[in-house]
């Protein structure tokens, strides 16, 4: 095989590459989102933890912290589980 060869050989497969690509990522999963109403202070909004693996964040404005439950994978116990939470304003405190 010549060197011509070779590069087009390489173009075809970065060619396949991109197209395999653009088909697999077909954009950012949908989120979507519910505020509570003002009395309850909360909102829920569920998205990918990891892949196969959706999430439960909790959003509590009294006291600024987002919260996160998975689903147990054990049939038989069907709570979910808390996995902890994150103080957003110490996260965006900013350098202080």
């Amino acid at each position: 095989m010549n060197k011509r060869g070779v590069v087009v050989l390489l173009v075809g497969v970065n060619l396949l590459l991109l197209a395999s690509l653009i088909i697999l990522n077909t954009g950012a999963t949908p989120v979507y989102g519910q505020a509570a109403p003002l009395g309850q202070n909360f909102a829920m909004v569920t998205g990918q933890v990891r892949r196969g693996v959706d999430g439960l964040y909790v959003l509590d404005l009294a006291t600024r912290r987002l919260h996160l439950f998975l689903p147990n994978r054990d049939q038989a116990n069907r709570r979910s589980l808390y996995i902890g939470f994150r103080d957003l304003q110490k996260d965006f405190r900013g350098g202080r």
